[in-house]
């Protein structure tokens, strides 16, 4: 038998610059996705606390709907995550 190819393994090494690089880097994209939205007269929805809010290009704050804060979860080493869409 041929011996299989491995992957190369990727490894994240959380260390505080990178942490804080990846933060700035999201902020930046966040901010500049937001004056375009407002730039182009489209519509942004985010969540701010426990409410998803929609803010419409003129500023009209909309509230689609509230969901319960959870507590933080617990998960352990091996769990699989589904994700479920409307």
């Amino acid at each position: 038998m041929l011996p299989e190819k491995q992957a190369k393994k990727i490894v994240f090494r959380s260390n505080a610059k990178e942490v804080s690089n990846l933060i700035l880097a999201g902020k930046q994209a966040a901010t500049n996705a937001i004056r375009e939205n407002r730039a182009l007269g489209l519509a942004f929805t985010y969540t701010k606390g426990n409410k998803v809010v929609r803010e419409n290009a003129n500023g009209e704050i909309e509230n689609l709907e509230s969901k319960p804060l959870r507590s933080s979860l617990k998960i352990k080493k091996g769990t699989i995550l589904y994700v479920k869409s409307k």
